[in-house]
């Protein structure tokens, strides 16, 4: 009887010492984000995405649906000082054929600043509230001026 009493305290103890530090661990490891590329948006267009619609048969045996529509994603011309990106929002629409644009609730436009960061083939930018949105890097081509500098290491 005597072993239990201290085996009853020490557990709650344990927990309640685990439930405090490992959220200050887990906070502690997480460093924000870092978007070192500078750039202004200077060309907007769309990306045609060919979607299927599944078709299916009635009760009496008729077809129904079925067969190819296409859908759009906004894409953004992005020009640094040494490199223009063409990036794709990715967002197509269900029930229209424009996605919603890039960049949180006002959406990017011709004219915009932004910072963002690259990752292989893929394009991030902050949004207002604090998360990030990806993007997909279409072409990425060194300025005129540039040419002999090599491409961004980051990305193709």
């Amino acid at each position: 009887m005597d072993c239990e009493l201290p085996y009853a305290i020490f557990r709650p103890l344990v927990v309640g010492l685990l439930a405090l530090v490992l959220p200050l661990y887990a906070l502690a490891k997480h460093e924000p984000r870092a978007y070192p590329g500078f750039g202004k948006v200077v060309g907007t267009g769309v990306n045609e995405h060919t979607k299927s619609r599944t078709a299916w048969t009635d009760q009496e045996g008729n077809s129904h649906g079925g067969g190819t529509y296409s859908a759009y994603s906004h894409t953004y011309r992005i020009e640094t000082d040494s490199t223009i990106f063409e990036v794709d929002c990715g967002k197509t629409a269900l029930f229209h054929s424009t996605g919603k644009a890039c960049g949180g609730e006002k959406g990017l436009e011709i004219g915009d600043e932004i910072h963002f960061r690259t990752d292989k083939e893929s394009f991030y930018i902050p949004l207002p509230d604090g998360s990030e949105q990806k993007l997909r890097i279409l072409k990425e081509d060194l300025k005129a001026n540039d040419k002999t500098a090599a491409p961004h290491s980051d990305s193709k």
